[in-house]
């Protein structure tokens, strides 16, 4: 009577991924590993094939099997670096006279980062006004009026790419607040700036009449709960009211003033 043992597990001797690394050594969708191994008594049964989809990491591992005929099992984990995940990137843009500035936020390590304007530059479809990843820009090289187009690239160093595209159209408007706003308090009024002006004259009216007139030199102006005007004392009471804002250039005595920044509303209730 004859009789065959082995107890001895089998040797995985590698595996075989489906493809290349997608990006600079990194797997950036799903890949499969082929498992291979030997053994020297009873002969390999077969060996796993492992399709490896995630966790994200720098130090992933695939694990896999072979199984020899005496039912011994031997087990081998493949390192490799996987990331599916794009970039977090999240942007935003704010206008002002001939100017719009980008604000953007982005996560972890990239391998590429680009910031392109369409219409671009000289009469270019596209330009690229930015390769670094500083969080902000100034483009001051637009027109009042022309609606821009600003891409945001970012790409990951695994290869996985987000692309964020934001709209703006620079000129000189009112911030706040937004017209028919509602206040229990004395609001603050805030306007872009124009390039070059000096001061801004800023008129407040309630029911048709003018109640306030007022030159500041900042881009914004906070109302009072009370103040004279024209010899008269005036109160911020329930009601509705529109303000007016001019720039103004040179001293106030040339009484030069620009086109209208804007007009709005807000209730005092």
């Amino acid at each position: 009577m004859s009789l065959h043992y082995d107890a001895t597990p089998p040797l995985v001797t590698g595996a075989t991924p489906s493809r290349r690394p997608d990006f600079h050594g990194w797997y950036n969708h799903p890949v499969s590993f082929t498992f291979r191994g030997a053994d020297s008594l009873s002969g390999i049964a077969g060996c796993s094939r492992v399709k490896y989809t995630g966790p994200d990491s720098g130090n992933a591992s695939a694990v896999g099997n072979c199984t020899d005929r005496a039912g011994n099992v031997a087990w081998l984990a493949v390192p490799l670096r996987y990331d599916a995940t794009p970039p977090a990137l999240s942007a935003y843009a704010g206008t002002g006279d001939q100017d719009v500035t980008l604000h953007w936020r982005t996560s972890g390590d990239l391998s590429l980062f680009r910031v392109s304007r369409s219409p671009g530059f000289n009469g270019a479809a596209s330009s690229v006004l930015d390769r670094n990843d500083s969080g902000n820009l100034d483009d001051s090289r637009v027109q009042n009026g022309v609606r821009y187009r600003y891409t945001i690239t970012a790409r990951d160093q695994a290869g996985n790419v987000s692309v964020r595209t934001v709209y703006a159209t620079p000129g000189v408007h009112l911030i706040a607040p937004f017209s028919g706003a509602r206040f229990t308090a004395p609001p603050l009024l805030l306007w872009t700036t124009k390039r070059n002006a000096s001061y801004y004259n800023v008129q407040l009216y309630r029911s048709g009449q003018k109640i306030l007139s007022v030159w500041p030199t900042r881009a914004s102006f906070r109302l009072a709960k009370r103040w004279s005007f024209d010899g008269h004392r005036f109160r911020l009471k329930p009601g509705r009211y529109r303000w007016y804002v001019w720039p103004g250039f040179g001293p106030r005595s040339a009484d030069s003033y620009g086109q209208l920044i804007g007009s709005g509303t807000f209730t005092i209730v």
